[in-house]
């Protein structure tokens, strides 16, 4: 943790307080848009009580079956095991992952009608690692979102691989790549878009 060399509590004039109060209310209002989802998530988010997912790294043998959300909130614990099993094993690095991506795998999961964990083959990259992919494959890309904790390699293995890409590009939640070749699809929740 980061301290001041003066430990002393710091002196708030009127215009300082009144900027405090301006920044505070804008954290307010702005960071909930933020992550408001889109009216097609809303719909299917706000009908269930719980969420449950299933999980298993197929490069860790981690394995995850539980509720991440209930009661209109997320499970702390549950969202930190998660982060573990999504972890850079590579790099032994765990990143806090971006919740919605949880909520993503859940409705595609939900849509699919899947009784099958989904089978991680990519959570979080280290910067790191994420170099050493970009070396190996050209399809790696230099800022990529697994490197923000934002985006997840997956199979379902009683679902056809193509019919997990086309309903998570149905969600219109983030980006969604279809890798046949390789057996899997990349599902981000940054700016919606496919390939």
């Amino acid at each position: 943790m980061h301290r001041d060399e003066d430990d002393s509590a710091p002196v708030v004039g009127r215009r300082g307080f009144l900027s405090f109060g301006v920044a505070a209310l804008t954290a307010a209002t702005v960071s909930p848009v933020l992550l408001t989802p889109t009216a097609a998530e809303a719909a299917t988010l706000m009908g269930a009580s719980v969420r449950r997912l299933a999980l298993h790294n197929i490069n860790t043998g981690d394995h995850f079956d539980d509720v991440y959300w209930a009661n209109g909130a997320y499970r702390p614990e549950a969202l930190r095991k998660l982060d573990v099993l999504l972890r850079d094993h590579r790099a032994h690095q765990v990143c806090r992952t971006d919740p919605r991506l949880f909520d993503v795998l859940w409705q595609v999961r939900q849509k699919l009608d899947s009784s099958d964990p989904f089978k991680v083959v990519c959570g979080y990259r280290s910067r790191k690692t994420n170099a050493l992919a970009r070396r190996r494959s050209r399809g790696v890309a230099k800022e990529s979102y697994h490197t923000r904790g934002m985006a997840v390699d997956v199979v379902l293995p009683d679902r056809n691989l193509k019919a997990v890409a086309q309903q998570a590009m149905a969600l219109e939640a983030g980006g969604v790549g279809y890798y046949p070749r390789s057996g899997f699809v990349h599902m981000d929740v940054g700016p919606t878009r496919h390939w």
